[in-house]
């Protein structure tokens, strides 16, 4: 209900307002409660089988003055109504009480607020009773004195009708002592942060053990946060799964051109003007578009986000940021908006850890960074994603701020770019092999939509939970870790990284691949720690950086997981603490081995990608011909291959039209060259399994077959040091069917 509803609604119910004073005044009469402050109230042993429990405590808010934001929430977790006419609320200093008629329905809980408008505001939603003000038609609980929460730290005590405690809750620097309580009090929570009950991941049901523990949950309950549940959808179908740079661009362009209805986009950056073309593509078809973007990524907005923002809303597209402004009270539900994911038609969801940036889903696939992707045609799973979209982005919260050229206040930061802000519309590209194609699997599938930070740091479940489970082996590529969270005065272990070297604890192969480009001194104090683990429990378990520079990437942004070779993370968490606390990010675990095995290939095509083998080009590569070249290759360091490039002659068209090689008499990869078509000076070798690499150990010796055709580049000698090894010519049988002993083809392994 918006504010201009439950105004109407306070104009009509005037009426209402003296029947609510009748109402108090005949609860006073039928329950006769006694009310007492500190030290007089007679206490007794809590309530059993009907023993209501208090929830959520609100009590450092963001408004000016701070009491008016107050709330306390009561639970009942039984399976009866408990009629909690008469019960009491108190910080030994006010006390609040319930009318007689109250009551809380089975499972159902009650908000009481101090100021009933202000928490409608805060919350999106209605207050159940009113305790501080009276500030519209919500029915008032009974005061005497005044129950004002401290910052510093307070006492909530629930008690029944007679007085007798039911549920005790002290934070901050409390130094109450007595029934219902035990040990210190609750930690106290930052402005604006709910103190929130911890609820069992088996059970669903709150903690209570009448100690702080049952207040320790590793989120952080900002007010205004979504809640929602971890869920587990099964079904029979089909997935498409994809990496960047290899296949990303052409597959979500792919699914954005097939909607008919509706594209629901929340992603952190977008500047992918090809990819706007395809959005705009979609509007002028008739598609319902609504995009949801960071109102304050790192660095700002861009011109070229603006821009597309601008031509989206000119298209007939709504887009909306999520903002923060202390000033004017507007304070982000999530530091930042992080999410990378769509919905189109409520059947289609696409997850995957990259930016709609020029680097995270390149036009060209020579370019860009690392990251996985996937489609899942599921409207189970649609309809999970599509709820989380409109739960953010729904206007009448205060951070959900709608595209608006020459804004009163804001000018153009949420709206145009300047008007001689010209696109730039190149197409970067590198050196990146992009051997990975995407692929669509059929087959049965189990699903759990991952959030930040309603569910991403779940001990039994989510991300630590499937960690915990691993049996055989864990892989980890991810942007950075954190080897510690908290601060430099008071570290505490990273609980995703903890859970992986655990999983090593318990025997399972690890590997954690990190970032080279970003973060790189994080990363490198990580590793040292890692490794060094790993030395002294002798544990097979090693992390390392990943060489991008070898592979072509622009740098490794990927967020990914693989446990068992089953089961498969990908999402736009970040393993430091800021990420899953305090974003909204979104990703999903996939139970499937087929999906497994096409990350695996790619995780452990970068794991070994760390060096080429290369002849280079001779200073004089005459008398050259086409035939077929049979040698060794040495490697002198472990080097993982997916291509093959030949050396042509100057203004020849020289390449390899097939490569085979083997390891003691056993074929171990092979390629097939493609024609003139492409990138055609490349072969992209396959091993056995069909995976697009094959690994060269260091000092194992490879025999190799190579044909070629019209005029490669030829070194003249019968042994030669390649970088990266050396390389020896056993026989050459050329076009002619001549025989020479000492030509060995220009090429690079890489």
């Amino acid at each position: 209900m918006i504010p201009a509803i439950r105004l109407e609604m306070k104009k009509a119910n005037i009426e209402m307002l003296s029947l609510k004073t009748i109402w108090i005044i005949l609860a006073v009469i039928i329950t006769g409660i006694a009310f007492s402050v500190a030290g007089t109230t007679n206490l007794s042993a809590p309530g059993t089988s009907e023993k209501a429990i208090i929830t959520e405590i609100y009590y450092d808010t963001y408004l000016a003055g701070d009491t008016d934001g107050e709330f306390i929430r009561i639970h009942n977790p039984t399976e009866s109504s408990i009629n909690v006419g008469g019960w009491q609320i108190t910080d030994r200093e006010g006390v609040i009480a319930f009318p007689a008629w109250a009551n809380i329905d089975a499972g159902d809980s009650l908000y009481l607020a101090y100021n009933a408008t202000a928490f409608y505001e805060e919350m999106l939603q209605n207050a159940d009773f009113e305790y501080g003000v009276d500030s519209d038609f919500t029915p008032d609980m009974i005061k005497s004195g005044s129950l004002k929460l401290a910052n510093t730290g307070d006492e909530v005590i629930l008690k029944d009708e007679k007085g007798e405690i039911i549920d005790v809750v002290i934070y901050g620097n409390s130094m109450y002592s007595g029934e219902g309580w035990a040990g210190a009090p609750v930690k106290g929570v930052d402005k604006g942060v709910i103190l929130e009950r911890d609820r069992n991941e088996t059970t669903a049901q709150y903690e209570d053990t009448n100690t702080s523990a049952d207040w320790d949950d590793y989120r952080v309950y900002v007010v205004g946060q979504s809640h929602f549940p971890y869920e587990m959808f099964s079904f029979d179908g089909n997935v498409t799964v994809f990496t960047s740079p290899d296949s990303s661009f052409p597959e979500i362009a792919k699914a954005i051109d097939n909607a008919q209805e509706s594209i629901y986009l929340n992603v952190y950056l977008f500047h992918n003007f090809y990819l706007m073309d395809h959005i705009i593509d979609a509007i002028e078809r008739g598609v319902e578009v609504r995009i949801m973007l960071e109102g304050d990524p790192v660095n700002g907005i861009t011109d070229e986000e603006r821009d597309i923002a601008n031509q989206t809303v000119t298209a007939g597209g709504e887009v909306r940021f999520m903002i923060d402004d202390e000033g004017r009270g507007i304070h982000d539900r999530y530091a930042f908006n992080h999410a990378k994911y769509a919905v189109i038609d409520n059947e289609t969801t696409i997850v995957m850890s990259e930016n709609w940036e020029n680097t995270g889903v390149p036009v060209n696939n020579t370019f860009g960074n690392r990251g996985w992707g996937v489609i899942i045609n599921n409207p189970d799973v649609a309809d999970y994603f599509s709820k989380v979209f409109f739960e953010d982005w729904k206007p009448a919260s205060k951070d959900s701020f709608p595209f608006t050229p020459d804004d009163p206040i804001y000018g153009n930061k949420y709206g145009c770019p300047p008007p001689d802000f010209m696109p730039n519309r190149t197409i970067p590209t590198g050196n990146y092999s992009h051997p990975f194609e995407s692929k669509t699997i059929s087959g049965e599938f189990n699903i759990s939509p991952v959030l930040a930070p309603d569910t991403s740091l779940m001990q039994t479940k989510s991300i630590i939970g499937m960690i915990k489970g691993a049996k055989k082996s864990v892989y980890v590529e991810q942007l950075y870790i954190y080897k510690n969270w908290g601060t430099y005065a008071d570290p505490k272990p990273n609980p995703f990284l903890e859970a992986v070297i655990n999983a090593s604890r318990r025997g399972c192969e690890v590997k954690i691949l990190l970032d080279s480009r970003y973060g790189k001194e994080r990363n490198e104090e990580t590793i040292e720690y890692v490794n060094a683990i790993a030395t002294y429990e002798g544990l097979n378990l090693q992390a390392k950086l990943i060489d991008n520079e070898a592979i072509g990437l622009n740098k490794t942004h990927n967020k990914g997981v693989i446990v068992d070779r089953s089961k498969v993370l990908i999402s736009s968490i970040n393993w430091n603490e800021y990420s899953p606390r305090n974003n909204r990010e979104a990703g999903l675990i996939i139970e499937n081995e087929d999906i497994a095995e096409f990350y695996t290939d790619v995780f452990l095509y970068d794991w070994y990608a760390t060096a080429t083998f290369d002849t280079g080009a001779p200073s004089n590569p005459y008398p050259s011909i086409a035939g077929t070249h049979n040698g060794t290759i040495t490697p002198n360091r472990t080097i993982t291959v997916n291509t093959l490039y030949t050396y042509p002659c100057a203004g020849t068209g020289g390449h390899t039209e097939s490569i085979e090689l083997e390891e003691n008499g056993e074929l171990i990869a092979n390629g097939i060259w493609n024609g003139y078509k492409g990138d055609w000076h490349n072969i992209t070798l396959h091993n056995v399994t069909g995976a697009p690499y094959v690994r060269l150990l260091k000092g194992h010796k490879y025999n190799y077959t190579i044909v070629t055709g019209s005029y490669p580049q030829i070194i003249h000698r019968k042994e030669f040091n390649a970088t990266g090894g050396e390389i020896i010519c056993t026989e050459f049988v050329d076009a002619n069917r001549r025989v020479y002993y000492d030509w060995i083809p220009a090429i690079k392994l890489s």
